[in-house]
């Protein structure tokens, strides 16, 4: 749940994100996509930058549905590379 405390639910939520990532890459087959909701916040830039390293594509994702004054994002990475995983 979140707090209502921006920074601190971006940290917790990009934490939670990372750990997700590296789950999947230790057991998406080539091909595979990855999708997580995170808060804009700043601290999204390593994150991002391994996704680009692991998947031919990564976009970020802002739904029709969201409210314009939402800060939440999701990343949508996409042909998982295969190989090592944790690149």
């Amino acid at each position: 749940p979140t707090t209502g405390h921006r920074r601190t639910d971006h940290i917790r939520t990009m934490y939670l994100c990372e750990v997700a990532a590296d789950f999947a890459l230790s057991v998406l087959k080539p091909g595979g996509h990855f999708l997580a909701k995170t808060f804009q916040g700043g601290a999204e830039n390593e994150l991002l930058a391994r996704l680009k390293q692991n998947f031919r594509s990564v976009h970020h994702v802002k739904p029709p549905a969201s409210r314009d004054e939402s800060v939440e994002l999701y990343l949508l990475a996409k042909d998982f590379k295969g190989g090592s995983g944790a690149g």
